[in-house]
């Protein structure tokens, strides 16, 4: 089952905001007496804004037999569901955890293993939760407002 990751308002104008910036970096070297600085500038800022629209484009999670995928442009990783120990609710745009593959700033910090933990956003909050739920129902949930 896959879920596409949430993207709020607020990342699509972050997103939006640092494309046309970094388009418009370029503006200035069109006006220097050589080509180079812009052709260099444009093809550092194309390859930045390619990496943004492919990170937009494919982050999701993807629930498969016992295992959480999840991926995010060129990031990818595995999460044994059996090993989840703990699902919070998260809103805020400070995420207490290293790994975000995610496009909101309203979503879940998974945490599992002993210390190892994840924030995502999937579309289908519920959904996502009820489904893990099922395949582990020692999943302890905090804050979360779809458990009881």
């Amino acid at each position: 089952m896959i879920f596409k990751s949430a993207v709020s308002k607020l990342n699509q104008y972050i997103y939006v905001g640092v494309i046309l910036f970094l388009l418009l970096l370029t503006i200035p070297a069109l006006f220097e007496d050589s080509y180079e600085p812009f052709v260099v500038l444009f093809s550092i800022n194309f390859l930045v804004i390619l990496f943004l629209i492919w990170t937009y484009k494919t982050t999701f999670y993807k629930i498969e037999n016992t295992d959480l995928h999840w991926k995010s442009g060129p990031f990818n990783g595995k999460i044994d569901i059996t090993k989840i120990n703990r699902i919070e609710y998260h809103k805020g745009i400070y995420v207490p955890t290293i790994w975000k593959p995610a496009l909101s700033h309203i979503g879940l910090i998974i945490t599992y293993n002993k210390y190892d933990d994840i924030y995502i956003s999937p579309e289908k909050q519920q959904e996502f939760i009820t489904t893990l739920q099922r395949l582990n129902p020692n999943i302890t949930f905090k804050n979360t407002p779809y458990v009881e």
